[in-house]
Formats: C-alpha cells, structure tokens, sequence
C-alpha cells in the first residue's frame, strides 16, 4: 500500500501553532454532551422520579396495612383504632425484621387455623410498610402517626382502588445506582472537557524553509532527526516519531503525534518523511529497476 500523499502547499507554508481540528472538537463536544445528559438523567432519576415512585409505594403499602389492620379486630376488638400508629418506627422496624419475628408472622398469617392469623397479616403489612417509608427518608414518627385511621383507611381506599397499577417497590440500591450514574457519567464529563482544554494548550509548529516540526515541549525536530517514521497506528491517527541518537535533547526517544486533533501536522510529518526517507514510489522504482 502505498504512503498517504501530503499537501505541498501546506507544507511549504510556515505557521506559529496548528489549529485544533474542528472534527475533533465536535465529537468530543457531542460525546460529553451525551455523557452529561446521561449524568443529568440519573440525578432527575434520583432526586425526583424514584423517591416519588417509593412515595407512591409508601402510601399503597399504608393501604394494604390499615386494611389488614381493620380486619385484625375480629381477633382483638379495638386494634385498630388502638394500635394503627406507629409511636416509634425506628424500633419497630427492628423489631419486625428479626428473623425469627418475620418467619413466625409470615407463618401465623398463611395459616387459617392459627389463633393470631389477621394479627400476623396485619404486622407484615406493617413490616412492609416500614420499610418503604424508610427507603425514602420517612421512616420518623410524623409519617407514621394515623390521628384518624379510618378516614385515613377511606381515603387511601378510595385512591387506591381507582388505580390501574400497583406502583413498583422501591429499592435502596435504585437510588444507589442513579447516583453512581450521575457521578461516573458527570466525571468522565469533566475528565473529557479537561482533555480538550490541555490539548488546546499542546503547541504544534512548522518551518517550511527547514522542514522544522516544533512540539508541545518546545523541541524541535527536523528530518534529519528522523531514525524512523512508525505508522503502526496511522489507522487510529498515531504516529511514532523515532529520533536518532545524535540529537541533542531527544536522542533515542520516540515521541507519539495523534495527528486527529490538530489540523495541519499530519502533512508536515509526511513532507519531513518523504525528505527524511524518499517517497515510496521512489522506492517501488528502485526496486523494479533491480528486478
């Protein structure tokens, strides 16, 4: 294959700091629009769309408690209206997710022979409850004080049951996971708008008469300093400047180009090959001529 051709106007034609490719530009400006967008989502998602949906969870599961707390005083008169309330939820909580207290509710309420069976539902319920409420910050006793349960029961009843869905639980771990959305996605934001602003600052410069190539760190590099011109990344716009010994301050070294981001170089590393090394049509002529 042959060598990429370069503009000879361009390189013959000096210039003080290469300009950034506006291509360049424009994919990052769009990937980290993108990625911010996302960021942004995941803390909509966080702030105001999850903690609603848990509300909206909270308030079926109070439903379904006061419910069963009702039905409850078949077994204990008055439980109802005495014991709807919740004076310390934070202990309760604890309390009804003992594993042993759970297991043995959970068994109570499925069996219909059991003398606490409506006692059990009910304290499931409210174990269900208590932990939506607390998933969305409102697990304090101003949530979970009921002045009037069965004007509470109707009036949750009445919302409730003209509902097409059953709003789905809301996890801790949802609101985790929009967090971490929001900060990996606003990071890897700001890490790519950091990156445009140092590659802003990278000064790329040309002398046509002597074929000089200035790079960011101020050294300069003629084809004469060339060792070698290693293109086995020129598919992903990198190329690998190989300088011999002899120079001064970067003998020995290879100094990598991404020739995307700037305009311009990508031709000036190609004349300074081609009068470094000769063209590859000189070198296919040779060759024929030998054969």
């Amino acid at each position: 294959m042959a060598d990429p051709s370069f503009d000879t106007e361009i390189a013959s034609t000096d210039c003080a700091k290469a300009p950034l490719n506006p291509r360049w530009i424009f994919k990052l400006l769009v990937i980290t629009l993108v990625v911010f967008v996302v960021g942004a989502w995941g803390l909509w998602d966080a702030s105001s769309v999850y903690p609603a949906r848990g509300v909206r969870h909270a308030s079926w599961a109070q439903w379904q408690y006061l419910e069963q707390s009702k039905k409850a005083n078949a077994e204990d008169f008055g439980v109802f209206i005495r014991e709807s309330s919740v004076t310390n939820p934070v202990e309760e909580l604890a309390r009804l997710s003992e594993p042993d207290t759970k297991a043995r509710n959970a068994q109570d309420a499925a069996t219909a022979t059991s003398s606490r069976t409506l006692r059990a539902s009910m304290l499931s319920t409210r174990l269900a409850w208590l932990e939506a409420l607390k998933v969305v910050g409102r697990l304090d006793e101003e949530h979970t004080t009921i002045e009037s349960p069965q004007r509470e029961l109707d009036e949750l009843k009445a919302n409730w049951q003209s509902a097409s869905s059953v709003p789905k639980p809301l996890h801790a771990f949802d609101l985790v996971v929009q967090w971490m959305i929001m900060v990996l996605c606003w990071s890897i934001a700001l890490v790519m708008i950091v990156h445009m602003l140092r590659v802003r600052t990278k000064k790329f410069g040309w002398d046509a008469d002597s074929m000089t190539l200035t790079i960011p760190s101020g050294k300069s590099i003629t084809p004469d300093d060339l060792d070698e011109v290693d293109k086995r990344k020129w598919d992903k716009f990198i190329v690998f400047l190989k300088i011999k010994a002899s120079h001064e301050s970067l003998g020995g070294k290879e100094i990598s180009v991404d020739t995307y981001q700037h305009l311009l170089i990508e031709d000036w590393i190609l004349a300074m090959e081609e009068k470094a090394f000769g063209s590859q049509e000189d070198e296919d002529h040779a060759e024929s001529s030998s054969d």
